[in-house]
């Protein structure tokens, strides 16, 4: 038995793993715990303006069609607003349509029969575990030879995040070692980034599972509740301050 198959982990993500280095707090709680978090604001922002560009390019709505669905969806859908909605909500648009701006020159993308997102895995192994691993790619243009991801941001980066970098790796190497550019969308501009070694990542990733792995191995899932170092200030709590408290008095 490893630590993942005794808290009955049948697989990991990039997400997972990203929560997991950043906060491993909230990740207890998530993914020992039950405890899934609310959706803010910026969260249904990205996942709406997403369909809406995958509506406008694949041809199925007109982009103002889109945008007003999104917009819709959007109404309904975050869980909490941190002060933040109405922005978000504005910020439909524009980002969308910049989204669309970038990805037209690559044309149809490719999606899977059921029309959902393709999906990628790889096993990782280490001294007595094994864990799959998978994820979903946003958009592939095979004629391009290349996968894009949408992130919508507020701010442009110069540089990927290391959690991004992370995933571009993984999408890499499950697909065969194929292009993969992440597409930063804000209300006023678009830019391509591609940072990161996907070999070098991909080392770091078996890194930090062997050590989630171990602190598994420590015991109960209230045991590791009680252990883990917590971080009320991190984003990831935004919206759950009194599941955090519940969970850790804190």
């Amino acid at each position: 038995m490893s630590g993942f198959t005794d808290h009955g982990i049948e697989h990991g993500s990039i997400s997972n793993l990203n929560k997991w280095i950043e906060a491993p707090d909230a990740w207890v709680s998530h993914y020992l715990f039950g405890n899934r978090g609310s959706g803010s604001p910026a969260m249904w922002r990205g996942i709406f303006i997403e369909e809406a560009v995958s509506d406008t390019i694949t041809g199925t709505l007109k982009i103002d069609d889109a945008i007003e669905k999104a917009c819709r969806a959007f109404d309904t859908k975050h869980d909490f607003d941190d002060g933040s909605a109405d922005r978000e909500r504005n910020n439909i648009e524009p980002m969308t349509r910049l989204a669309v701006e970038a990805l037209e020159p690559y044309g149809k993308p490719d999606f899977p029969e059921d029309g959902e997102q393709h999906k990628v895995s790889m096993t990782a192994t280490g001294d007595g575990w094994k864990l799959n691993f998978i994820g979903f790619t946003d958009f592939n243009f095979p004629d391009h030879g290349l996968i894009v991801d949408l992130k919508t941001t507020g701010r442009m980066p110069s540089v990927m995040s290391k959690g991004h970098q992370r995933q571009r790796a993984f999408y890499s190497k499950s697909s065969g070692n194929a292009a993969v550019k992440f597409l930063y969308v804000t209300a006023k501009k678009a830019e391509m980034l591609e940072d990161g070694d996907p070999d070098e990542l991909m080392a770091e990733i078996k890194l930090h599972l062997t050590r989630q792995e171990a602190f598994l191995r420590l015991g109960k899932k209230e045991l590791l509740r009680d252990i883990v170092p917590v971080n009320p200030d991190t984003f990831y709590w935004r919206g759950d301050e009194a599941v955090r408290k519940s969970l850790y008095g804190i």
